[in-house]
């Protein structure tokens, strides 16, 4: 991958080892400055500006000065100590990694699978999509106000075994994908990109000493390790990185920090070096998994990409076995999809067989898919029609959002947006699959409007998803969950069904768990009965939510024929007597009375057990909002495997508008409240544009039982507008309202993981403005 992200560097060359040779001379000279972060973040601090963040904000570790004079980006590291960093603080993520259940394959999208192959992605935290704004600065933001045209704001992460935080922070992931990365149980990678050679070759300071740094920062700022990005070096200077590495790995274990992980890659695809065998250590790597170049697959795309030689899966595979490594975990195949994420569907079936076990070599390695999608979403702005369909709405930022949400699941979920489908190619689709009969390659260029080609990676389909090769993940294996189907952004927000807030947000780092299969939706009876076109449509609504900025929307009209039944979520939940648990609905709309609970348990898959909702207690809450509880005592014993949402009527057809706020499963909720947050400090200014209007920083105590915090401002008026919510131990608000007296007046309230406890007492804090 070159500097500007989009593709290796490197032009074509017959293997990535004679590459490397051919190199030579360009070795390490051209990597002096390569960890260096890049000249767009000069202006990083105006730009931040213009992205709502204000002069004060907290500045993203190992950024330079504005004017930049000077800048060492080696020897900051090395000087670096968060520890006295008054601004790092405010990107921590705090979000342990949640662990996984074991995969069980009756409720699988595509049962016979291979669970072991997963996802790892070159992911950006956020897109802007409107210029105005560099990604760089965008990236840098933890969350925000949207900028003018939107914000994009990835939803899908149930696939992903590794997410790697890769433009714009470096080495430190955005906390933000660190906290939706944990909290799916992914790990989380920062990237090392171009390393200085001071990194690995002791020639300024021990390597040990560096390796510690690194580690350092990764505990210190809550992620997991780093994707290490070494291109066109010597092969002895490789030998070197790799020696870095395993220093990297070794002080990691010797301080117990076991999800460390290191995933390498060095524009090739030659195993040897990828994943060479350490001598001192039997059947161990000195990485712990690698990307293949996307030239693995004789893929050519655009801008010179990519370096890596051709080679087949199977071989792959048979070095992995060799050296007693599993391919399936180790071995991530590269796919550029920055141009247009058709690519994966043409390429990916020779890594896994799709939708059933035939064969499964490696995972798969997404790369720039946000990127992709954006350009898709440019392309359907153009054309006015989505694949597949006409538009049918006028352009702007709610649209977009609809738009990318369509485009994000055909990627995910495969060109019907179901996960469960077969998603094949017709034989028009497979025929723009086939590589250039004279260069025996895949062969794209860039998408230019002014000027398409019929060798416009957009123009390849998107046919099967990522869930036709990669089995879904879950991490809800116990008592308590609950979700309010918070995508990490709004056009309000909403705190126990009541608007706290007007103004748009967003802020992928509070995302909820959010549904399993995005959309799995079926006749109620099973798979065979009404066409899917007919059945009930599911999606997120942004013009309302029970808590944040979404819930779920159940729409269309429900009639004999049509009952739809949608799959939530993959579970292993064990219904204990000790705790008596419950599963409670927040709803509102019209026909919710039509819907019902299913419960798929582990003894007896194949037959869903659904529970009314009609008749169940009801409490009423704000906004038309009622919370529905279903109580599981009757399944003592039995473990949940799936929770299924359901629709049917014997009756007269009737229209369907219904929001599902809160899926709640677990004890019975007491009337604990969460204590005050302790240790409350904050600091203020003038924004120096409205006097009306400061900035304040606030930092408290951690405290483990606490799942986040939300932030509150006195609007003078004798309400508290919500300002934000964290899950860390620092936020910096932009814009809070100033009351005559000069001071601005804050209130702070920690919520609980669950319902089992209330939101807490607040904490409340005056402070002048100065």
């Amino acid at each position: 991958m070159s500097a500007h992200f989009y593709g290796p560097s490197r032009p074509y060359g017959p293997s990535p080892r004679l590459s490397r040779r051919d190199f030579a001379s360009l070795a390490l000279a051209a990597l002096a400055a390569g960890s260096m972060v890049p000249p767009s973040a000069l202006s990083a601090r105006a730009a931040d500006a213009l992205a709502g963040g204000g002069a004060w904000a907290p500045r993203y570790p190992l950024t330079p000065a504005p004017d930049g004079a000077g800048w060492d980006a080696f020897q900051a590291l090395m000087a670096y100590d968060p520890q006295a960093d008054a601004d790092a603080p405010y990107f921590q993520s705090q979000v342990r990694r949640a662990h996984r259940i074991a995969p069980f394959a009756a409720t699988q999208a595509h049962p016979a699978l291979d669970p072991v192959p997963g996802v790892a992605s070159l992911s950006d935290c956020y897109g802007p999509l409107a210029a105005g704004v560099s990604e760089e600065t965008l990236m840098r933001r933890r969350y925000g106000a949207p900028l003018p045209g939107g914000v994009q704001v990835p939803r899908i992460f149930t696939y992903h075994d590794i997410v790697v935080g890769w433009r714009g922070t470096g080495m430190i992931p955005n906390p933000a994908l660190v906290d939706v990365a944990h909290r799916n149980g992914a790990l989380a990678l920062g990237t090392i990109f171009q390393p200085d050679r001071r990194h690995y070759d002791g020639s300024a300071v021990p390597m040990p000493q560096v390796a510690r740094k690194l580690v350092d920062l990764a505990a210190y700022f809550g992620f997991d390790g780093y994707f290490v990005n070494f291109e066109n070096g010597t092969e002895a200077a490789e030998a070197q990185v790799l020696d870095w590495v395993a220093a990297m790995r070794d002080e990691a274990k010797g301080r117990g920090l076991t999800d460390f992980h290191i995933q390498f890659y060095d524009g090739g695809t030659d195993m040897d070096w990828l994943m060479r065998r350490r001598g001192d250590r039997p059947g161990q790597a000195f990485a712990d998994s690698t990307m293949l170049d996307q030239g693995w697959s004789r893929y050519g795309g655009p801008g010179n990409c990519c370096s890596g030689a051709p080679v087949a899966p199977l071989e792959v595979r048979a070095y992995c076995l060799r050296n007693g490594f599993d391919p399936r975990a180790v071995a991530y195949f590269g796919f550029q999809l920055y141009p247009g994420p058709g690519y994966l569907g043409a390429a990916a079936p020779q890594v896994i067989h799709p939708n059933d076990g035939g064969y499964a070599y490696g995972g798969l390695q997404v790369y720039s898919v946000e990127d992709g999608l954006r350009n898709l979403l440019r392309v359907v702005r153009t054309q006015r029609a989505l694949p597949g369909g006409p538009l049918g709405e006028p352009p702007g930022a709610h649209s977009d959002r609809r738009i990318l949400g369509i485009l994000e699941r055909q990627f995910f979920s495969g060109q019907s947006q179901n996960p469960a489908a077969d998603n094949a190619p017709d034989a028009a689709q497979a025929q723009a699959y086939l590589p250039n009969a004279a260069r025996g390659r895949h062969r794209y260029t860039d998408h230019d409007p002014a000027a398409p080609k019929a060798t416009d990676q957009l123009n390849l389909p998107m046919t099967y998803g990522v869930a036709n090769f990669i089995a879904e993940r879950s991490v809800i294996g116990a008592f308590p969950f609950v979700t309010r189907f918070n995508t990490g952004e709004g056009d309000r927000f909403h705190v126990d069904g009541a608007v706290v807030a007007e103004q748009p947000w967003y802020n992928l780092g509070i995302q909820d768990i959010l549904p399993t299969w995005q959309w799995r939706v079926e006749p109620l009876a099973g798979a065979t009965g009404a066409a899917t076109a007919d059945l009930l449509a599911v999606d997120y609504a942004y013009d309302t939510a029970f808590d944040g900025g979404s819930s779920l929307a159940i729409t269309g009209t429900l009639g004999p024929a049509n009952a739809t039944r949608i799959w939530l979520y993959k579970t292993a939940l064990t219904v204990q007597a000790a705790i008596a648990p419950v599963v409670q609905l927040v709803v509102k709309g019209q026909g919710a009375d039509a819907l019902r609970l299913g419960l798929v348990f582990a003894d007896r898959p194949a037959a869903p057990v659904w529970l009314p909702l009609a008749g169940a207690p009801r409490q009423e809450l704000a906004d038309g909002w009622s919370r529905l509880t279903l109580r599981l005592d009757p399944y003592r014993g039995r473990t949940i495997a799936a929770l299924l949402l359901g629709a049917a009527t014997k009756g007269a057809s009737q229209v369907m508008d219904v929001r599902v706020g809160e899926v709640y499963a677990g004890a019975m909720p007491g009337d604990v409240a969460m204590p005050a947050p302790r240790g409350l400090m904050a600091q203020a200014r003038s924004t120096g544009t409205d006097s009306r209007r400061a900035e304040v920083r606030l930092r408290w105590a951690p405290d483990p039982l606490a799942a986040h915090h939300d932030v509150y401002a006195d609007d003078g008026r004798g309400s508290w507008v919500w300002q934000g919510r964290v899950t860390g131990t620092a936020y910096h608000a932009a814009a809070v309202p100033v009351g005559g007296d000069g001071t601005v007046r804050l209130r702070l309230i920690a919520a609980p993981p669950g319902l089992s406890t209330r939101a807490g007492a607040p904490a409340d804090i005056a402070v002048a403005v100065g």
